[in-house]
């Protein structure tokens, strides 16, 4: 088990990425492309990196097949090289330096590890040449972040789960930082992929456009500006909604290991949960019942008081959560039939509470927090206290509210629903989401 630590701030100025520049190299990249049903490869422009424009097309869920096709259209006209890209949690059981173990996973038990998959050409023409030299077959990248948490260094062996169970060994070729992976724990390529079983398309990654304007352009003719496609820019502005990936949950909250059970359900490491979380559901403000992460009970108290004392509680309908809501529900999402591979739910940390489950259900467009007196004002509340809001995510969700550990009412961005209302305090620094593109691989927030 890890502990939990003080969360570090998400965002990376601009002027930080030139500081992260690597040595140019030239390659030929690997593009896969969908057309009718088919998958071909052809030679990409050769690129120069860094390359600092990238943009991340997917879904809530796996990959849908139009959503791929659309993207590829619009890499195609706005002149990009593109690769559709695979990622999901794996089930970690050790990691071995020589004869000494530096973390393992307690019997029966493993540790989820949220991993990217991406053809070692495109590593060199997104990452950089150090990035790509360090993967292979059997050789992996972990990024900086999560090999701090576990004291994990290059050379190291790390035992991952296939999806059939068998334990596969990968040596760790290097430690890059978050700001050039992207945010991912694991960085693998294709071949990797094959010997865990692993094949789950997640996004269709663009980069080398003619400019900013064309791919925006490109992305709007073909069908991909929706509130069910997500769209993340390199140079995009911080979400105030944006959600933690899974190396920063585990640095805020604390890592468990965990067991995917025939339903679904997962049993967690005892040792985590009697560290983290209360024995019982108890009062957590404004009457309603919940079991949450220690760590962010205390602010979710505040955020309820302060909503109570202007009179915005009216927005929660408390019975509903206290029936069909909730903060700490473990659960997986499985690929395919396998217990080792999937998508474990933000809610497995106690991180997340759900409120009105019925009239801002998944899907539910505007939630009804935006209708009910007081929704907006509770939204800027519990963003002021740390907690994005879910009625902005891909899929709009406004039931749910999930702990980031940092206030976001002050951040200038035009959301969909209830946007900040800034003052004086308001951030004005340029930053960018190029250090989490790829950070919520293995995460699902319902």
């Amino acid at each position: 088990m890890i502990a939990a630590s003080p969360i570090r701030r998400r965002v990376v100025l601009a002027s930080m990425l030139l500081a992260l520049a690597v040595p140019a190299v030239a390659v030929a990249a690997v593009t896969q492309i969908v057309d009718g049903g088919a998958t071909v490869s052809e030679p990409a422009v050769r690129l120069a990196p860094p390359i600092e424009d990238i943009v991340n097309v997917y879904d809530s869920g796996e990959l849908d097949s139009t959503t791929e096709v659309n993207a590829v259209a619009a890499a195609r006209q706005a002149g990009a090289d593109f690769m559709v890209s695979d990622s999901a949690s794996l089930a970690m059981q050790r990691i071995v330096r020589g004869s000494t173990v530096v973390q393992a996973a307690p019997s029966t038990l493993s540790i989820p590890m949220g991993t990217t998959v991406f053809d070692a050409n495109v590593i060199a023409i997104l990452m950089g040449g150090e990035v790509s030299d360090a993967v292979s077959e059997s050789s992996i990248v972990m990024s900086r972040r999560t090999a701090d948490l576990r004291g994990a260094e290059s050379g190291d062996v790390v035992t991952l789960r296939s999806a059939f169970g068998a334990d596969v060994d990968f040596t760790i070729g290097a430690v890059i930082a978050d700001e050039i992976t992207g945010g991912t724990e694991l960085l693998i390529t294709p071949e990797a992929a094959s010997r865990l079983s692993l094949s789950r398309k997640s996004s269709v990654v663009m980069w080398g456009f003619d400019s900013r304007d064309a791919i925006d352009q490109a992305m709007v003719d073909n069908d991909l500006v929706s509130t069910r496609i997500r769209i993340r820019r390199s140079w995009d502005r911080f979400d105030p909604d944006s959600t933690l990936g899974m190396a920063e949950t585990k640095e805020l909250l604390g890592e468990f290991a965990y067991r995917v059970n025939s339903n679904g359900s997962v049993t967690q490491d005892s040792s985590w949960q009697a560290a983290n979380l209360p024995s019982g559901r108890r009062n957590v403000g404004i009457g309603i019942i919940a079991r949450c992460h220690l760590v962010i009970e205390p602010a979710l108290r505040a955020a309820f008081d302060e909503i109570a004392s202007v009179g915005a509680q009216t927005a929660f309908d408390v019975g509903d959560a206290n029936a069909a809501g909730g903060c700490h529900v473990p659960r997986f999402n499985r690929l395919a039939n396998s217990p080792s591979i999937g998508f474990l739910s933000r809610h497995s940390w106690g991180m997340a509470i759900d409120t009105n489950t019925r009239g801002s259900c998944q899907g539910c467009a505007p939630p009804n927090f935006v209708t009910r007196p007081g929704g907006c004002t509770a939204v800027r509340i519990m963003r002021k206290h740390g907690f994005a809001w879910g009625g902005n995510f891909l899929t709009p969700d406004g039931m749910h509210f999930e702990y980031v550990g940092e206030p976001r009412d002050q951040l200038p961005y035009p959301s969909r629903y209830c946007a900040n209302i800034v003052d004086d305090n308001a951030l004005t620094v340029e930053v960018t989401q190029r250090a989490t593109l790829f950070d919520a691989a293995g995460l699902v927030a319902e």
